[in-house]
């Protein structure tokens, strides 16, 4: 069982507790000794915390989202656009721990990969020079640095292929897309099982190499390599190992990935068969998320 005597600044974790749900959540003064015990909590000790924790982890709290997985699986399209778009539950019960939440460096990172996207798309847009090209998105989710992208956009010329594999992320894109829809075609389909039919001027992965093991994401990368055209570039992200909100993804959220060093991006590309000169790995602004970026 946990010890309530623990001591954070002063503070017993007993006391630190009953003061949380008296007052419907943490104020910002108290997000460092929250952290501070997740961070040194022993792992016999995580079940017994996820108890007293209860009261929030439960899908109206963003964390609770992610530990009861409604719709079944980590990082689901929701939750992640809740992330986008720094929802913050109105009910005075759930809105403290939903500002918190926004405060986590791997949220911040999350949104920080959406601006990266939509650079890498107006920069693609820019340099089409009146052809269109094609864009491959695997485990496409909400879509939201698309539907940001065209709102920036007054002369696209890009074409999407999305791919997702849960049926709900697609019809939340597509109707979020409304307006947009002739550029994009959705596709209900296993991202590993899937062979596209033509080649792509950009493929684009954020959020979905971080769940696979490593012979996996070099089976993936050697794979749709294959489909990237000749000046092409296929990006994929991946959570550094360097990332402060870990721990209390997983012991709160029930939230676990795949993370890698740089090193490690630059050698599944050399194992998925590419030359070193056409790897590079490129970064958020917080460094927290990652990006293999190969050239064809």
């Amino acid at each position: 069982m946990i010890d309530m005597n623990t001591t954070l600044s002063g503070v017993k974790l007993e006391e630190l507790l009953e003061n949380l749900f008296a007052n419907h959540g943490p104020e910002p003064g108290e997000y460092e000794d929250i952290l501070q015990f997740v961070d040194q909590i022993n792992p016999n000790d995580i079940l017994s915390f996820r108890e007293v924790m209860q009261p929030i982890l439960n899908p109206n709290t963003i964390i609770g989202f992610s530990f009861t997985k409604p719709f079944g699986y980590n990082g689901d399209f929701f939750i992640i656009e809740k992330i986008y778009q720094q929802y913050v539950n109105p009910d005075e019960r759930y809105r403290k721990w939903d500002e918190f939440f926004h405060t986590f460096p791997a949220a911040i990172a999350v949104i920080n990969r959406k601006a990266l996207a939509k650079n890498v798309l107006t920069k693609l847009n820019r340099n089409a020079d009146g052809k269109e090209k094609n864009v491959l998105i695997l485990g496409s989710g909400p879509v939201t640095e698309v539907f940001e992208y065209f709102q920036k956009t007054t002369e696209n010329q890009l074409s999407f292929d999305l791919l997702d594999l849960d049926k709900r992320a697609i019809a939340y894109a597509k109707n979020k897309h409304l307006q947009n829809l002739k550029y994009l075609s959705f596709s209900n389909r296993n991202v590993i099982r899937y062979v596209p039919e033509k080649k792509y001027d950009l493929i684009w992965s954020a959020g979905l190499f971080d769940y696979f093991k490593d012979k996996h994401f070099v089976y993936m990368v050697k794979k749709y390599y294959d489909f990237v055209k000749t000046g092409g570039e296929m990006i994929i992200g991946n959570f550094n190992v360097i990332n402060p909100s870990r721990k209390i993804m997983e012991v709160l959220g029930d939230w676990f990935l795949y993370h890698r060093s740089e090193e490690e991006l630059v050698d599944f590309a050399l194992r998925a068969g590419i030359a070193q000169e056409n790897i590079e790995v490129i970064r958020e602004p917080l460094g927290i998320n990652l990006f293999l970026k190969v050239k064809k």
